[in-house]
């Protein structure tokens, strides 16, 4: 099993095909829409507790010994996380380079009102796409993930908090199957990079 890669985490669907799908709205629709409070135009209030994590950071991933890397190993990258149109969620973009491989991802996080819970989507370039929930309390956030792998139940937990000054972030992914004692996969530490200043021309 690969290391899940960090996840703070755009479902890839062809909006053509969701277009020609989805019957045309009618008048009924078009007035709940103009109600719901997420066209009013300002974000809500709980998407705030993810903002602490817009920036550019430099992440090292240490990946345990498993059974496709007996060894485990280390992978460098950079993720930049910035604002989603309107502020209403947050983007990641992820690159990283080591044991496990060239990794490409992005991920998008929000608030979703109605499920009253903290929604997020990431792709990347080897495991495709992965909807999820988190939890988040302060500076820590946590999410449970149910696979299958190699025909074998797997729970995957994924730990996160950032330091007090928003400019360190430790993440820690274990993983039990069948119900076994929980395996630590990786351990991933974050370290803001600080903005280059302005120069005037």
């Amino acid at each position: 099993m690969k290391p899940w890669i960090p996840l703070i985490c755009i479902l890839c669907v062809e909006p053509f095909a969701i277009a020609a799908a989805r019957p045309l709205a009618t008048t009924e629709d078009q007035a709940a829409v103009a109600a719901s409070p997420t066209t009013a135009g300002a974000p809500p209030p709980e998407t705030a507790a993810l903002y602490p994590r817009i920036g550019k950071w430099q992440v090292t991933i240490h990946t345990s010994p498993a059974e496709n890397s007996a060894k485990g190993g280390v992978d460098h990258g950079v993720m930049t996380i910035t604002k989603g149109p309107g502020g209403f969620s947050i983007v990641q973009d992820f690159r990283s380079q080591g044991v496990s491989g060239h990794i490409v991802g992005q991920s998008y996080a929000w608030w979703d009102a109605q499920a009253k819970a903290y929604k997020s989507v990431w792709c990347d370039n080897q495991q495709g796409c992965v909807e999820f929930t988190t939890t988040i309390a302060g500076n820590t956030w946590s999410t449970e993930l149910d696979s299958t792998t190699d025909g074998k139940r797997t729970r995957t937990f994924i730990h996160a908090s950032m330091s007090a000054d928003h400019n360190a972030i430790h993440e820690e992914v274990t993983s039990s199957r069948q119900d076994g004692p929980a395996h630590l996969e990786s351990a991933s530490d974050y370290k803001r990079i600080a903005s280059s200043p302005r120069t005037s021309i």
